[in-house]
């Protein structure tokens, strides 16, 4: 059907003075004018709050109704991260009435302290001053409050949780159920394989690494690990610098704070409902050895409610990928915003716990 004018309608955005949509118009041609307005589903707000002498920085995310709301802690991966990291990832959880605490690392953004120095205990600190900072607001319900986070918190929140044994529930994604030297190792021969490495320079670098474990760990076989290097780097050229050179390299001091941390104990002590997924396809955290761990520790715990799944085709972020001949992991493609972008099966996981905490039912069972 053809329409007497080459416009049909017009739309358009309105802004405040800081740029920020406040309402959108609509008109057909001869038709009056329509407004919708802008409705705000969630607050912001800046806070902070101490662990031992490290102060805190973050962003509370609240549903814009009032009461009193269950709550989650967002618990950090490794490295430099700030609040930013897995705020993006959260905001569903808001739309299903749940307050959101994403915090800066200690030394990061604004929080102080070093996170370059902290064992996984000072950054179980952390989360436990976070979810003590939370059961003090009157917009939260201190008995619900849990832990979410993805990969190296996997190790932190257990601890975390088994000092606040009061926490509502804790759910990993990609957590490791065996030592950081474990799965590093198994990163290292899992990468260099997917590269088409020569098998046998895999098994002298992964033999490498069993080497320097066993020096950072005992302070003995400096120099069949010296000999070793200097054999490797004759023929591959120089190792970088988590390779050290020297006996007092300063990564020896990273090694030996955080690589030789067992879960399995902590793990052992954890009553808190948890929920613990991993990716099929994940190159770092192994997903069947890992579960087993965590299924093992749980058993022995006596933990009367956790749900551990693997997740078809998902890697380390829990984005779906797919195999390509060459056998390298080649993401999905699929709209995202920044920070992680988890499948639709990780979302659904933990909406669904989310559900059975906002209606009081205890019991971790998504299937």
């Amino acid at each position: 059907m053809a329409v007497s004018t080459s416009v049909e309608s017009r739309s358009e955005f309105q802004r405040d003075g800081t740029g920020k949509i406040t309402s959108l118009t609509w008109q057909r041609d001869g038709a009056a004018l329509r407004t919708a307005r802008r409705v705000e589903i969630e607050k912001h707000e800046d806070v902070r709050f101490s662990s031992g002498d490290v102060t805190l920085t973050g962003t509370l995310i609240s549903p814009a109704s009032g009461g009193k709301h269950p709550a989650i802690v967002l618990v950090h991966g490794s490295g430099a991260e700030n609040r930013e990291y897995m705020l993006p990832f959260a905001r569903f959880l808001i739309r299903r009435g749940m307050v959101v605490l994403g915090y800066d690392k200690r030394g990061v953004g604004g929080s102080t302290g070093d996170w370059n120095t902290a064992s996984f205990d000072d950054l179980a600190g952390d989360v436990v001053a976070a979810f003590e900072y939370l059961k003090t607001r009157s917009d939260i319900d201190p008995t619900q409050i849990g832990l979410l986070g993805i990969s190296q918190a996997g190790w932190i929140m257990p601890l975390a949780a088994v000092r606040a044994k009061d926490a509502a529930f804790l759910i990993s994604i990609s957590g490791a159920g065996v030592p950081p030297a474990e799965t590093t190792i198994d990163q290292a021969r899992n990468e260099m394989t997917m590269t088409s490495m020569p098998p046998q320079d895999v098994d002298e670098i992964v033999a490498l690494l069993k080497l320097q474990y066993e020096f950072a760990r005992t302070g003995q076989g400096w120099d069949e690990y010296a000999a070793a290097r200097e054999k490797l780097a004759a023929r591959m050229g120089k190792p970088p610098d988590t390779i050290p050179g020297t006996p007092d390299h300063p990564y020896w001091q990273f090694i030996k704070r955080l690589y030789f941390y067992d879960p399995g104990p902590t793990l052992r002590q954890l009553q808190t409902p948890t929920l613990a997924l991993w990716g099929e396809l994940d190159n770092n955290i192994l997903a069947e050895k890992n579960k087993a761990a965590w299924e093992a520790a749980l058993e022995a715990a006596g933990n009367r409610d956790y749900t551990l799944k693997i997740l078809p085709k998902a890697n380390h972020a829990g984005s779906r990928v797919s195999i390509a001949a060459n056998t390298k992991l080649i993401p999905v493609r699929r709209r995202h915003s920044r920070g992680f972008q988890f499948s639709t099966t990780v979302i659904g996981a933990v909406t669904s716990r989310v559900l059975l905490i906002k209606n009081l039912v205890p019991s971790f069972d998504t299937a």
